[in-house]
């Protein structure tokens, strides 16, 4: 390293004092011994600054990788967490699931006897169990439903579910119920589905396939009539959950049953049944349902008995053949799109033995040309911070249904209204008004061995209930159970009513038009 002699001069100037001071004290240097020591003692800073950026580089280094190391230690630790949770979640959907719904309570009336009532407690119920009103207040069965449920998953991420649903259902208040014609015990319930197949793809990646006896995924219906809007259900199998898109899927499914809510004692011994063909269709909030079905033999059945179990007496002409087309509107958030709420709106149509409208294939009873238009709809709406409304229509029209040239017109209004009044305390009401019209031209029943016909009846019936109640949960929700209920009702109904049938509930000893008070007391409970 050279250094000018001008150099020398500044350096001298900026540090010589001090070193010449020093070097003054102990020995006279020459100038070139000091320009000497000088280039040393830089040659050795520049040295040690070289050696501590290598140290800092080397140290940057190791940071980086330290950094490195762990982030990967912690990303496989988030893995590691994954998999742990995936694995407890597995134990927990592999494990026992229990689920149930249940109704029982008292039903008295104004003279201290048991009363009369029910949802289908009109003479248009008679049509299948299906023109219904109010249940506020107006039942008097004990009923239960109890589901055990066992869920599997594999290593491949297919699953599979065994379900089962025993149900039971007496109108006898007493303690201990023998089997008698009031008590059905029955499995209602019982089918394996299983998805997320592995060889499975496309569309049909995440389906699900099933079989045995099971109610259609895709039923529906108003919670506060009682009224199934679309009730499929039977022994069979099918594929749900073939995903065109994202927002179109398809169910196919093909049932086989008997005729009537629990099955006719009159196909004990044949070997009749009701196959039916059924897609259902979703476009976003929009459901296509087309029905297909066959009962071969059912009009060879001229034996003057009813297939559904009731008095009523067959045609010449019974269907064994039929269609039932449904397109139905669900919003899911919204009350019919004009507040935050719920809604659901179905157009269904029927013919031969698709004409029963409420459970299409259940009425072995329909002549080949009958045709049934139906419609149905409900809401649930907050109005206010603690008042809750559940409007509810159902209207029908059957023609050719039961004999040629009959007619069966009804309409049924209800609302159920929720007050809630503190945390646990909740007061509802309910009002029902139902219209019939209804002409069965010539349909016979039998009665203690002798054959009556139906009588042409037209007129309303009327109910209103208050009813205060007990919950827990949320006391907002007017869905939400378990509920205790005590209630007094008031029905009524048009005179003409009462001579529909002298087996009817309308007319009966102490049950005539003028005017019917119930009281009781009642739980309800789901989850």
């Amino acid at each position: 390293m050279r250094i000018t002699k001008i150099s020398a001069g500044v350096l001298c100037a900026l540090f010589g004092l001090g070193y010449y001071s020093s070097a003054q004290a102990s020995t006279t240097l020459s100038i070139e011994e000091r320009l000497a020591l000088l280039e040393s003692r830089l040659n050795q800073a520049e040295q040690e600054a070289s050696q501590a950026k290598l140290r800092a580089d080397k140290a940057e280094k190791r940071t980086i990788a330290a950094e490195q190391q762990l982030a990967q230690v912690t990303k496989k630790q988030e893995k590691q967490t994954q998999q742990i949770e995936t694995v407890e979640k597995n134990k927990r959907d592999d494990g026992f699931e229990f689920s149930a719904y249940a109704r029982s309570g008292l039903l008295i009336n104004e003279h201290g006897k048991g009363g009369r009532g029910g949802p289908g407690v009109s003479p248009a119920s008679s049509l299948n169990g299906d023109a219904h009103v109010g249940r506020l207040g107006n039942e008097k069965d004990n009923y239960v439903e109890l589901s055990f449920n066992k869920k599997m998953s594999f290593d491949d991420g297919s699953w599979a579910h065994f379900k089962t649903m025993l149900a039971d259902g007496a109108n006898n208040p007493d303690p201990w119920v023998q089997d008698n014609d009031s008590h059905h015990i029955n499995i209602r319930q019982l089918y394996v589905e299983m998805g997320d197949l592995a060889s499975f793809g496309g569309v049909a990646e995440h389906a699900t396939l099933w079989a045995g006896k099971r109610f259609d995924q895709d039923n529906f219906d108003i919670h506060f009539t009682d009224s199934d809007i679309m009730f499929l259900g039977g022994t069979g199998g099918g594929i749900n959950d073939v995903r065109w898109t994202n927002n179109f899927k398809s169910d196919f499914n093909v049932y086989g049953r008997n005729f009537g809510d629990l099955g006719s004692d009159n196909y004990n011994d044949n070997d009749i049944q009701n196959l039916m063909f059924t897609a259902n269709n979703f476009y976003n909030n929009w459901q296509l349902m087309l029905t297909g079905m066959t009962a071969q033999g059912n009009d060879d059945l001229k034996d003057n008995t009813s297939t559904t179990g009731s008095y009523a007496l067959r045609s010449d002409n019974t269907a064994k053949n039929g269609y039932y087309a449904m397109l139905a509107y669900h919003d899911k958030s919204r009350f019919y799109g004009l507040a935050p709420g719920v809604s659901e709106t179905a157009l269904q149509y029927g013919g031969g033995l698709g004409a029963e409208a409420r459970q299409p294939g259940s009425d072995g009873d329909l002549t080949e040309n009958a045709k049934s238009l139906r419609f149905a709809s409900y809401g649930i709406v907050p109005v206010s911070k603690n008042w809750e409304l559940a409007p509810s229509v159902i209207a029908q029209h059957s023609e050719d249904r039961y004999r040629d040239g009959d007619r069966y017109d009804w309409a049924t209004f209800n609302l159920r209204a929720s007050q809630a009044i503190t945390q646990n305390f909740a007061l509802l009401y309910e009002a029902s008004w139902q219209y019939m019209d209804l002409d069965p031209n010539g349909r016979s029943y039998t009665s203690d061995g002798t054959i009556y016909n139906y009588q042409a009846v037209k007129g309303d019936f009327y109910k209103l209930t208050f009813a205060p109640t007990f919950k827990v949960g949320n006391v907002f929700d007017i869905k939400a159970r378990p509920e205790i209920r005590f209630f007094a009702t008031w029905m009524n109904w048009s005179k003409e009513l009462d001579h529909y049938a002298i087996n009817d509930d309308f007319g009966s000893s102490g049950f005539t038009a003028g005017g019917n008070w119930n009281f009781g007391v009642q739980t309800e409970i789901w989850f």
